[in-house]
């Protein structure tokens, strides 16, 4: 019964076996069974029974799944056929690709240059051509003693007599500065300037019975300072002087020969007003000039910048059918290296007229105007020093001497004698002034810091025998230089009438014979301690 459940089973086997495609079932020894891939069973050598397992007087059986046969020649050639087809389309499908990712890629690289291309064309034409700068002046100053006087920075005021410790911040500049240079031939510059305004207390009428209150006092206001356009090749390249390649012609509102030059020679207008300027010379005018230095191999011997102008100044309407003339002249007999290196010896002259219309004449049309400058200076590697002699005529009024503060003239003012005083001594068309200069640094070594200063005697009217506006100016003080951009400095300055006091006779006066004498007639001194800073980029 057992023998005959095994055979059931095997006829199962064998059928399965063909039902998978197998061939035929034969013996196989059991080692290659394995190898074969067929199935082991164990028969019985007495009753010929099949069994699972081995066992007693049973010998293994491998019933074997022949491989299949090879397939035939016509249809290995079709597979080779159909294999080769779809290597060659995914080969050309690859290349197409490759080509398309490479033509891209061109295109890219091509945008990309052009995009190169244009930037550098930009950074030529614009970048490299434009440049800009700034320049901000701040300060805080205590004013122990006040009086009346001109200002020492543009724009700084401060009450008079009987307001002592007065003290304040100020932000008196800030200068943005664009300089366009489209081509070697030319440069435009283009400096607005923003400044401390001063204006009058009193609004503007609105209607007939209201006015609108003014705001102007203490605001930062926008001035044009400078707008020019240089023609820097003249001498270079159309006269070729060899000795003049540097030099050009400027057009429109630029530096005035003196101011700007004197400026950076002394090296400290951050902290005071050059003599010239504060007296009544405008740093900035509108014309027409030629500068520049002349050299030899390299070494500077002349510096040279004269001109045609408005006789008014930057900041005011020109009124006149005539201009002014100036001109400065450096000469530097030993050579210098620089603008302002070695020895030099400085005359410069301006001549012009009152900036009136013609049809007053009587009362500065026709008035000449004249101030001339006479310096010796001396700049080395840690130290320079500069003497001047100042003369001029009609070139310093009352609204110079009150521009940092003076006199309240409202009816019935107890200044009202004074400033008429003053006014008749400056302002009669015949006053010829002279000062007095010294100023100079010294670097000391191996620190940040310099030693720095400038002293004047100023006579606001020779031709008046004993002037009580006679006055002295002194300036002295310590400056850190925290880096190329940043410097700060801590000084003094001061203004004083050294005439004992007196009554001014009316016998002075050159017109006005009615002024009666005037009792107190030397104006009380101004000192000052000031914290100055600079920021230059």
């Amino acid at each position: 019964m057992k023998a005959q459940k095994w055979r059931v089973a095997a006829t199962c086997a064998i059928a399965t076996a063909m039902l998978l495609g197998v061939a035929g079932v034969r013996p196989a020894k059991a080692q290659t069974a394995a190898a074969s891939g067929g199935i082991t069973l164990y028969e019985d050598v007495k009753t010929g029974a099949l069994y699972r397992k081995p066992g007693k007087g049973r010998v293994p059986v491998v019933l074997g799944i022949p491989a299949p046969a090879a397939p035939s020649e016509a249809v290995q050639k079709q597979v080779q056929t159909e294999v080769k087809k779809s290597n060659d389309e995914m080969r050309a499908e690859f290349m197409a690709n490759q080509t398309e990712l490479l033509k891209k890629n061109a295109q890219l690289t091509a945008q990309v240059s052009d995009m190169k291309t244009a930037t550098n064309e930009f950074a030529t034409r614009w970048m490299n051509k434009i440049s800009i700068g700034t320049l901000v002046y701040a300060d805080y100053r205590m004013m122990t003693h006040t009086g009346f006087g001109p200002q020492f920075l543009t724009q700084e005021v401060w009450p008079g007599p009987g307001n002592n410790y007065y003290n304040a911040f100020d932000i008196t500049r800030t200068y943005l500065d664009f300089k366009f240079t489209p081509t070697d031939d030319f440069m435009l510059r283009v400096t607005p300037n923003m400044y401390l305004s001063v204006g009058t207390p009193s609004g503007d009428n609105n209607g007939a019975s209201s006015s609108w209150g003014q705001t102007q006092d203490g605001n930062l206001t926008f001035r044009l300072k400078y707008a020019y356009i240089d023609y820097t090749t003249f001498f270079k390249k159309m006269m070729e002087v060899d000795a003049m390649k540097d030099d050009k012609f400027t057009f429109g509102q630029q530096q005035n020969p003196l101011v700007d030059w004197e400026e950076n020679l002394y090296g400290f207008r951050y902290v005071n007003l050059t003599p010239w300027n504060y007296l009544s010379l405008s740093s900035t005018q509108v014309g027409l000039a030629m500068k520049g230095p002349i050299k030899f191999h390299e070494t500077q011997y002349v510096d040279y910048d004269f001109g045609v102008y408005n006789n008014a100044s930057f900041h005011a309407i020109e009124q006149s059918n005539t201009k002014q003339a100036m001109a400065r002249i450096t000469v530097n007999p030993l050579g210098a290296k620089s603008r302002y290196d070695s020895l030099g010896l400085t005359a410069f002259v301006d001549y012009g007229w009152g900036n009136n219309t013609p049809d007053q004449s009587g009362t500065g049309g026709g008035r000449q105007t004249w101030r001339n400058a006479f310096l010796v200076h001396y700049t080395g590697k840690i130290w320079a020093l500069a003497a001047e002699y100042d003369i001029g005529k009609n070139a310093f009024t009352a609204s110079n001497l009150y521009s940092g503060s003076g006199p309240n003239t409202a009816a019935g003012s107890k200044f009202i004698a004074w400033n008429t005083m003053v006014t008749d001594i400056l302002n009669n068309g015949q006053a010829t002034e002279q000062g007095f200069d010294f100023f100079g640094h010294l670097d000391i070594p191996q620190t940040p810091f310099t030693v720095f200063g400038m002293f004047e005697e100023f006579l606001p009217n020779t031709k008046v025998s004993l002037n009580p506006l006679d006055f002295q100016r002194y300036t002295v003080g310590l400056q850190y230089t925290i880096n190329k951009y940043f410097r700060i400095a801590i000084d003094t300055q001061n203004i004083m009438y050294y005439h004992s006091q007196m009554t001014f006779p009316k016998t002075q006066l050159t017109h006005s014979v009615t002024v009666p004498a005037t009792p107190y007639a030397v104006a009380r001194d101004t000192h000052s301690f000031w914290l100055n800073l600079e920021f230059k980029y």
